[in-house]
């Protein structure tokens, strides 16, 4: 039997080969497998292929099963000439087999078949494949970096404790040199690794990046699939910078930093998908002959770099003036099934997916500012509001070291041990006396109850508007809610950081040190707690608590407390992008929220009160602005899916090897109808993402599958 193919070329019957054992390479011609059907898909869709054994006296259900073991790997090929030799449409193995019998009265038939599953199938099993930990260097092999560079240029350990996620919640966590391998011919290659995610240095990984490190350390050297196209085409960007752009939509797209890339326990077929989905681009097997066996590799494309091709279907009826539109009578065959190669076809234009005014979600926008704190207690006899003349006998009640020292046991008997020393006895009812300062933002501490002598003698909720720009935050505009205190950004010079920075003064502001001692950060309500056993005990540096301590300064009126934090404002970063006007064909705002509050960020400290402002002036890495990036992303899912969504299944009456994987359709030829649709800023129409050939039935036919 001939199928007529490309309209002017011959192809022989689709032949089926078998390993000749398992993992040997070589594969025989088994005239006993009809192949049916082979379905050839992209990314996470695996080709499978169905075959069916012809059965006889000499080879029955018994004789299949042994011959057709799972391990093998079994082939369809089809020849389209001599010059072109053996096409491979399909490599995979059978990991499943049936078998039927029917009997009854004059009748007895037995049939065995199976499904293969592609070898793309296979590598998701392989011990290889399987991802957990990440690869980074030891502090062995950092020394080793060090004083031999050459030796230790390639070496990486897999380290299990740490998840296989890049960029996790947008941080970079990618190390700064790459692995330099020398591979057995003499030439060089460069993979990133991972470096810790605490690593103040840890850098973006781009999906480029995340490509090769995936493909280098999950696909098995020897395994059934090879590394194909990745490593050559994206060779030359190794080091480009995340948006830089490129010559090609598979390069652009693969320049996009990833974000949250989760791949922690998954194989590689399931991380390379996800990989492929979040960045726009395709993974397809492609199987050819390699002598006596086959080689399948992987490739990596995008949808606008691929061939442009459009589909022919001529018209029939006639024209206006009773011409026929399309007249065979004077054409070749060839001529007539070139025009005539749509034999029937599903085609979906799908508006319903339209998002042509994307908002895409970012993170509350947060700053760092130093923020006056307020006693958080109930005025207290003998510590708040005691006149001057009266506030040596009431410091004389506090108990300091050197004097509890004298008392001994006996202070334990004395009021003020029992109510406020941590080994008090009513101190539990007593413990945030002198020790819990607030920052009241939600105004929960009213005037009425918490009211006493100057400063704190107007309680109020606190105005962020007195420490903040007029374009952060104006008076009495940001809402009365609780707000937590957040580690400063600022850092030293040397990358360290300050934590929640907890100030006092004992001479009402004139000066001021970090608070020295146990001091914790409270969470509800916000502020801080001075938790030393002993108030007394927390002076001024350099200072005895004999002469100056925190409880004597509340008597004097002098002692004041501030924090140094990021606080969380009223406003998330986000951007909009809008219809464009020349391309959405509708007239609709259709809108959908992309949701990653921990992609995109926002915390500064410019136009605040800041007491840390003059330490490493010059650390503009300190701050985070992803309002770029943010922007971006609005519009890349704006020009993603601005317009009409088309799909199509088109079937072409013979075998097809005109229309490969990747390639472009634009139009139906013939019929003057476009499929194109405009996407990443460009008009391109659906791409062939998988094709599926039968040959049951005594008909041969190709069904495209366009996306």
């Amino acid at each position: 039997m001939q199928v007529i193919v490309g309209r002017e070329r011959e192809v022989e019957l689709v032949t089926a080969s078998v390993e000749t054992s398992p993992g040997s390479g070589v594969f025989e011609v088994d005239d006993r497998l009809r192949v049916e059907e082979v379905r050839i898909g992209s990314d996470g869709d695996l080709s499978t292929a169905r075959f069916t054994v012809r059965l006889d006296n000499t080879f029955d259900t018994a004789a299949a099963r042994a011959r057709y073991a799972a391990d093998l790997r079994v082939i369809a090929n089809v020849r389209s000439d001599e010059q072109s030799g053996d096409r491979v449409l399909f490599d995979g193995h059978a990991p499943m087999s049936t078998a039927k019998w029917f009997g009854g009265p004059g009748r007895a038939e037995e049939s065995f078949g199976f499904v293969a599953n592609g070898v793309y199938g296979r590598l998701a099993r392989d011990v290889d494949a399987q991802i957990y930990g990440r690869r980074m260097r030891s502090g062995l092999i950092e020394d080793g970096l060090a004083t031999d560079p050459g030796a230790w240029a390639d070496r990486s350990v897999l380290v299990t404790a740490e998840t296989c996620v890049f960029n996790p919640d947008g941080a970079g966590n990618r190390s700064v040199t790459p692995l330099n391998i020398t591979l057995p011919d003499g030439t060089t290659r460069r993979v990133h690794i991972f470096t810790h995610d605490e690593d103040a240095n840890g850098q973006p990984w781009t999906y480029l990046q995340a490509l090769r490190y995936l493909v280098w350390f999950h696909a098995p050297r020897c395994g059934p699939v090879l590394d194909g196209n990745v490593f050559a085409s994206t060779d030359a960007f190794i080091e480009s910078l995340p948006n830089a752009g490129g010559s090609s939509m598979l390069i652009r797209r693969l320049l996009q930093p990833c974000a949250s890339l989760v791949c922690e326990a998954t194989n590689l077929v399931e991380a390379l998908t996800l990989l492929a989905d979040d960045a726009g681009i395709h993974l397809t097997i492609e199987s050819e002959r390699d002598g006596a066996g086959v080689r399948s590799s992987l490739r990596v494309w995008a949808a606008g770099d691929q061939t442009r091709r459009s589909l022919n279907l001529a018209r029939g009826g006639f024209h206006p003036d009773g011409t026929k539109r399309f007249d065979v009578s004077s054409l070749a065959a060839t001529d007539v099934l070139r025009a005539n190669e749509v034999q029937s076809a599903d085609i979906v234009w799908d508006d319903a997916k339209i998002i042509n005014a994307p908002i895409v979600v970012g993170g509350v926008k947060a700053y760092e500012m130093t923020v006056p704190l307020v006693p958080g207690w109930p005025p207290t006899a003998n510590l708040d509001n005691v006149a001057a003349v009266d506030r040596d006998n009431a410091k004389s009640l506090a108990l300091t070291p050197g004097l509890l020292a004298v008392l001994g046991k006996s202070a334990e008997l004395l009021a003020w041990f029992r109510m406020y020393h941590a080994d008090g006895p009513e101190y539990a009812a007593n413990r945030y006396v002198g020790r819990r300062w607030v920052l009241n933002e939600d105004g929960r501490f009213d005037g009425a109850t918490y009211n006493r002598n100057i400063p704190f003698d107007d309680y109020q909720p606190f105005d962020f508007g007195t420490v903040t720009g007029f374009d952060i935050t104006r008076r009495g505009d940001w809402s009365r809610r609780s707000r937590r205190f957040l580690p400063a950004i600022t850092k030293t010079a040397l990358g360290a950081g300050f934590g929640v920075y907890v100030e006092f003064s004992f001479d009402s502001g004139a000066t001021w040190a970090r608070a020295s001692g146990d001091v914790s950060v409270a969470v509800d309500p916000t502020g801080v707690v001075f938790e030393a056993a002993n108030t007394t005990t927390i002076a001024p540096p350099g200072v005895d608590p004999l002469e100056q301590n925190l409880w004597y300064a509340i008597i004097d009126q002098t002692f004041r407390v501030r924090v140094t934090a990021v606080i969380e404002g009223d406003e998330r970063l986000i951007a909009k992008s809008g219809p464009d006007a020349r391309v959405t064909p509708t007239l609709l705002t259709t809108s959908r929220i992309d949701f990653a509050p921990n992609t995109y960020g926002f915390a500064t400290r410019l136009g605040t009160t800041n007491a840390l402002a003059s330490v490493n002036p010059g650390g503009d890495d300190i701050e985070r602005d992803d309002s770029t990036a943010i922007a971006l992303r609005a519009d890349v899912l704006r020009e993603r899916n601005e317009d009409r969504r088309v799909s199509a299944k088109p079937v072409v009456p013979w075998f097809d090897t005109r229309f490969d994987v990747g390639d472009e359709v634009a139009a139906v030829r013939g019929r003057g109808l476009s499929l194109a649709t405009r996407t990443d800023g460009a008009t391109r129409g659906p791409c062939v993402v998988g094709k599926r050939y039968r040959f049951d039935g005594g008909r041969w036919e190709t069904e495209l599958d366009l996306v």
